[in-house]
């Protein structure tokens, strides 16, 4: 009866599933849209122009992203582990640093001319790509502050909050662009004007969040410390380095080389696919963002059960989803594919054919993207390096310059070469990973857990019931008696489990239906674990203050045990009581 289950994590997925996916959907959909509407009012010569352009708008966001998502994942795994005025530095350094980045950005913009000038090879581009580049570096501070609050906003028990403001700087940001594209003579400038304000204007959500009672993150003194949380956020956020930097790096590779070797139609023709990669994110990397803003806390509170089913729920999710796309991309391959303004002619048949030899590599793509995001929130951080540069760029470059090249020589179509490569690349990717954990991490499964029969720790769960909770104090001193654990110290932790369970169930409220209870052995203490979903307490702070309203037994735990202590994170009680041995 006592058996842990998966209620409580399931309960956090789907709580943090349906924000995770509107604001990934908000993100893609934005930028899906951006393009469609410049192919369709610019023409598919703008449209090739701005995917040029936003090489430089990868550069750029490469700060933020890299310290909004390391820091946002490094901050969960120590809210998890109760290090709350760790997470604290770590979030106001970032914060601070990425700003800072943004203006420097912003200071060279007047280079775009000489940028988009490289970055086309001087063909009639330049002053579209040009022009989409300025306005973009001009809005790099907005943008960075942008990236640091969809980040950490949604791992700090606001996940709503996060999706609201993403939602509400794409609409705005997609209003601007119709407006602006359509009425001004400014072209892809628009584009990127209407980017930045969306976000700019955004950011009066945000102040739901800085005055939510949920949140945990405070802003502290960022010159203290300093060194220390910046090393902690960037080494998480190595993988998210690695990727920014891997596809610049590609994307100036294979947009030379298609321009140059292939042809503008050409260029049209792949950023229509790199679109459908923005569809499957819009779909399926909602469903995965939830490992990064769920799995680093669970990590940190060493819960590898919640771990497991996790994963095993999100993979389940996203390949359901993925199989529809599929068949949608394949009957409907035409319509889409005139969404971007192709709409007719040979250019038309030549997207289809692409089209659907590129989405075969979309269930490849799907699975290094979980490995990516999973192996990154458990502090697997070289493992989720490896996987991103080969899936950005390390396999896809070479491969997609020989075969190109290589249909060249022979008079085959290379652009459908262009497609095989990315196959070929994803397929490698997931090789050379699993030949790498082989070696690394020998006998240990996919998802580089300890077992969960660990004989030093109990994990069970109860419903909202006395009876159920009666029996947990037997459970644990059974559990330690087999251990040889010292019997004085068996029976305080027992009491306090007791305790704490009861006064969840009497004082959590109509929510509390589930408890997770967590005890661990290690050398020199008794570790006891309770979380909750029921109303926000933290016993730390409690007194008897009447005799109308007093919650029994807070202060009998507080007198027999040596440390307490609570977080509030993922929207869930979680206090921690420790007997030293």
């Amino acid at each position: 009866m006592l058996q842990r289950n998966e209620k409580l994590i399931k309960t956090k997925l789907w709580q943090y599933l349906f924000p995770s996916i509107m604001l990934t959907a908000a993100l893609q959909i934005g930028n899906i849209v951006d393009t469609m509407l410049v192919g369709n009012i610019l023409g598919t010569d703008a449209m090739s122009a701005v995917k040029i352009g936003m090489t430089i708008d990868n550069i750029m966001e490469i700060p933020g992203y890299v310290l909004g998502v390391g820091g946002s994942v490094a901050a969960g795994i120590l809210l998890g582990k109760r290090e709350r005025e760790k997470a604290n530095k770590v979030f106001s350094v970032t914060l601070i640093i990425s700003l800072i980045c943004g203006f420097i950005f912003a200071l060279s913009s007047p280079l775009s001319p000489l940028l988009a000038s490289i970055l086309t090879g001087g063909n009639s581009l330049t002053n579209d790509a040009g022009s989409f580049i300025f306005v973009t570096l001009l809005g790099a501070p907005v943008l960075s502050l942008a990236l640091q609050f969809i980040n950490y906003v949604a791992v700090d028990n606001n996940p709503t909050v996060a999706s609201a403001y993403v939602i509400t700087a794409n609409v705005i940001n997609l209003l601007c662009d119709y407006l602006i594209l359509k009425f001004t003579p400014i072209g892809t400038a628009g584009a990127a004007l209407s980017t930045v304000l969306g976000y700019g204007l955004a950011m009066l959500v945000l102040i739901i969040y800085l005055r939510s009672s949920k949140r945990m993150l405070k802003f502290t003194n960022p010159f203290k410390e300093t060194k220390s949380a910046i090393k902690l956020a960037v080494s998480t956020g190595i993988p998210t380095l690695l990727y920014m930097i891997f596809l610049t790096i590609k994307d100036l590779g294979l947009n030379t080389m298609i321009v140059q070797v292939i042809g503008n139609d050409a260029m049209a023709v792949y950023t229509v696919c790199t679109n459908v990669i923005l569809l499957v994110e819009l779909l399926v990397g909602g469903i995965i963002g939830t490992i990064a803003s769920i799995g680093g806390v669970i990590y940190g509170e060493k819960d590898y059960f919640g771990i497991r089913s996790l994963s095993k729920n999100v993979i389940l999710y996203c390949y359901s989803v993925l199989t529809v796309l599929l068949l949608v991309l394949y009957i409907f391959t035409k319509y889409i594919v005139a969404m971007f303004g192709i709409t007719s002619g040979e250019l038309l048949d030549i997207s289809i054919a692409s089209l659907r030899i590129f989405v075969l590599c979309l269930p490849f793509y799907l699975l290094n993207k979980f490995m990516t995001t999973y192996y990154q929130s458990t502090e697997k951080t070289k493992l989720s390096g490896i996987i991103t540069s080969l899936q950005t760029c390390v396999a896809i470059l070479p491969i997609a310059f020989v075969l190109v090249f290589s249909a060249k020589a022979v008079g085959l179509n290379m652009l459908n070469a262009l497609m095989v490569s990315f196959i070929a690349s994803e397929i490698i990717t997931i090789f050379i990973a699993f030949i790498y954990r082989k070696i690394k991490y020998k006998n240990q499964g996919f998802l580089l857990l300890p077992d969960d029969e660990n004989k030093n720790c109990l994990d069970i769960s109860i419903s909202k019931s006395i009876d159920e909770a009666e029996k947990v104090p037997h459970e644990i001193v059974d559990f330690c008696k087999n251990r040889c654990v010292d019997s004085n110290k068996t029976n305080l932790i027992a009491v306090a489990a007791e305790e704490m369970v009861i006064n969840i169930i009497k004082y959590g409220g109509k929510k509390a239906d589930s408890i997770d209870v967590n005890l661990r052995i290690t050398d020199d203490s008794l570790i006891l674990c309770t979380r909750d979903n029921g109303t926000p307490f933290d016993p730390t702070d409690y007194t008897v203050d009447s005799d109308e309203f007093e919650i029994h037994g807070i202060e009998v735990i507080k007198s027999i045990t040596d440390i307490i202590h609570y977080m509030r994170v993922l929207d869930l009680n979680n206090t921690v009581i420790e007997v030293k041995l």
